[in-house]
């Protein structure tokens, strides 16, 4: 049975403090479901390898991967493997939102429908 796990892409350490902070909040999970990776020292195609190392262990399962913001390394790398592979979906503009629509949902819904509502509740935080 193929399974949604998470892959987040930042600069720098922010993404590893996002996924400790929304863990505190919802609990920490035992599954293997969520992954870090950061951009230090690494060129665009090195993040891209990077990701390929992650997601190459889990061929059955879908990944949704969450970039800091559109444009940067991160999210150029993050979108070539996405557009390369049907089971891999790429957002940017992560926000705690999204963290948490993830893990609550991730059991629910699957592959492209999930990455639709983790954007759309991405999209209701930001509030004025």
């Amino acid at each position: 049975m193929s399974k949604n796990r998470l892959l987040i892409v930042t600069h720098g350490n922010l993404g590893s403090a996002m996924i400790e902070v929304a863990r505190k909040i919802i609990g920490e999970s035992s599954e293997n479901d969520v992954f870090f990776l950061s951009n230090d020292g690494l060129s665009t195609k090195e993040i891209a390898e990077r990701i390929k190392d992650v997601t190459k262990n889990y061929t059955d399962d879908h990944f949704l991967i969450i970039t800091d913001f559109p444009g940067g390394s991160c999210f150029i790398a993050s979108k070539k493997i996405a557009s390369s592979d049907g089971k891999i979906f790429a957002l940017s503009g992560l926000n705690i939102s999204m963290l948490l629509s993830f893990l609550t949902k991730k059991d629910i819904l699957t592959g492209p429908r999930l990455a639709e509502v983790v954007k759309i509740d991405g999209g209701r935080a930001i509030v004025s």
